[in-house]
């Protein structure tokens, strides 16, 4: 009878473990989701808006088809895209697709003249994956991991973006 008490103790006390690591591993993971603040971009929040996310894909994706690209309206995408990423919450669709937006639009920033240029393949898989998650109302694959993987996407498009404002400042 001893050591069903000792058994019954020996369960209690792995329950009670089990739940402080499950405690300590959600706010471990809440803490990774949210925007480090010493990486933050300074850049105005704009709301996002699904419509014009829509219409910016499909901008995107003809100007992907030409040959002769409009730098202007290139960087005011990356801007507008740069705007909703900081209005929404990373790991949410609207968040997804303006990362995806705005990488797509660096990436035909970075494509030559060629319409063969493997950088406006890439552009056109990033804006299928930004439709995608404009189009998902079910959480998107990869959970939380996915979100921090969107924001380490968007904060290599602003040091991109950087990089290519000291270039073109340059002598």
């Amino acid at each position: 009878m001893r050591w069903v008490f000792g058994l019954v103790a020996l369960l209690i006390a792995m329950l009670v473990v089990l739940s402080l690591q499950a405690r300590s591993a959600k706010r471990t993971m809440a803490r990774a989701t949210h925007p480090i603040p010493s990486l933050q971009e300074q850049v105005a929040p704009i709301p996002f808006d699904a419509a014009a996310a829509s219409r910016l894909a499909n901008r995107l994706e003809e100007l992907a088809g030409t040959s002769a690209l409009p730098v202007a309206e290139l960087e005011a995408a990356t801007a507008t895209a740069a705007g909703w990423a900081k209005a929404t919450s990373p790991g949410s669709g609207p968040y997804r697709a303006a990362v995806r937006l705005r990488s797509a639009a660096n990436a035909l920033l970075n494509a030559t003249g060629a319409l063969d240029d493997p950088r406006r393949g890439e552009a056109r898989r990033l804006l299928a994956e930004a439709r995608q998650a404009l189009a998902s109302r079910a959480p998107l694959p990869g959970g939380p991991a996915a979100g921090i993987q969107d924001q380490l996407d968007n904060l290599q498009r602003s040091l991109e973006e950087q990089r290519r404002q000291v270039e073109s400042d340059g002598p």
